[in-house]
């Protein structure tokens, strides 16, 4: 299988065009947006934003032997690439088309689409969880009217994305000014290229409903065997119930039903609270520094050890706040 996270040409152009500062590199069939920096020399690195599901390049058509070797040529100095899938093809390629370091590795939650829905409920909830699921809905179900709707092809997309954004803002997100649509240009991005996808029949999307109005939103994309998780909001007023638990588990049953779909990837922080343990399943991630053999060795080690020394300084911060502040590790 060709693994990958979610790294349309039409997603990652929509999104980076909203945000100021992004320079698009188009070469050797492959294409990304990435940001030139100057310290400790001059470098390129992932354009990431708060839609970003992949900090590498798309591929635009078929990937060749020579196609990562041309890319890198191309772009002209080392470039650090964040939040890669370990087994897609792109990263496999610009690995071993120059120089090249593996900085940091990870695990995040993923689900591997084999079987049906309720053998997989089976094998990955003992029969307490699964009961208290059960009642987490039906207790949800007597708040009022309860329906889930699914978005299909040809539906007005409006209704559903204008639901996450204002289910988003209302949360925590909003309060801390984090949520996309506190952000003008990342919200235009954010439409632009779901739109665009939902033409393809690329977009999924999920709202549960409570007396006509949402209370938990949750997007994904799929591009051929793949399917990538976006964002979920929910009303927090109605967390007792778990709504953002139940949501994923009504996602995941349809996600199960489509034809040709192979594996769901979470697209979340490692360790993350809620989905790693709903989805047990591993997907192997990493951060890389690359560079074209024709960039000088000293200056691809000069990333490479300053990049080393910046994630150790982060880690020792983190553990000594995790220490003091008394929080537990999830």
């Amino acid at each position: 299988m060709n693994a990958t996270s979610f790294n349309h040409p039409d997603w990652v152009s929509a999104i980076s065009a909203q945000v100021p500062g992004a320079a698009v590199v188009n070469a050797g069939g492959l294409s990304m947006s990435l940001r030139r920096c100057r310290w400790p020399v001059p470098h390129g690195e992932s354009f990431i934003t708060p839609l970003t599901s992949h900090g590498g390049p798309a591929a635009l058509g078929s990937l060749t032997a020579a196609s990562a070797k041309v890319f890198l040529k191309e772009v002209g100095t080392p470039l650090l690439l964040k939040d890669l899938r370990s087994d897609d093809p792109v990263t496999v390629a610009l690995l071993a088309a120059g120089q090249s370091r593996v900085l940091k590795t990870w695990k995040r939650a993923g689900l591997h689409l084999k079987g049906s829905f309720d053998d997989w409920m089976m094998q990955n909830f003992d029969h307490k969880r699964r009961k208290e699921l059960k009642r987490l809905r039906a207790r949800l179900s007597e708040q009022g009217d309860l329906k889930l709707l699914t978005l299909k092809s040809g539906d007005d997309l409006g209704p559903f994305l204008d639901g996450f954004l204002h289910l988003e803002e209302s949360g925590w997100k909003g309060r801390r000014g984090t949520a996309i649509a506190s952000d003008k240009r990342l919200t235009q991005g954010l439409r632009t290229a779901l739109v665009k996808l939902h033409s393809q029949d690329k977009v999924r999307f999920w709202q549960f409903m409570l007396d006509g109005r949402a209370i938990a939103s949750l997007y994904a994309m799929v591009d051929g065997k793949e399917c990538t998780l976006g964002k979920i909001a929910y009303n927090e007023t109605l967390s007792r119930f778990s709504p953002g638990v139940l949501l994923i588990l009504a996602a995941t049953e349809t996600l199960f039903t489509e034809p040709g779909l192979e594996l769901a990837d979470a697209n979340a922080i490692p360790n993350h609270p809620m989905i790693d343990r709903i989805w047990r399943d591993r997907l192997d991630c990493c951060d890389v520094i690359v560079a074209s053999d024709e960039v000088p060795t000293w200056r691809f080690n000069a990333i490479h050890h300053w990049q080393s020394a910046r994630q150790s300084i982060r880690t020792l911060i983190k553990s000594a706040f995790i220490t003091l502040s008394g929080r537990k590790v999830s």
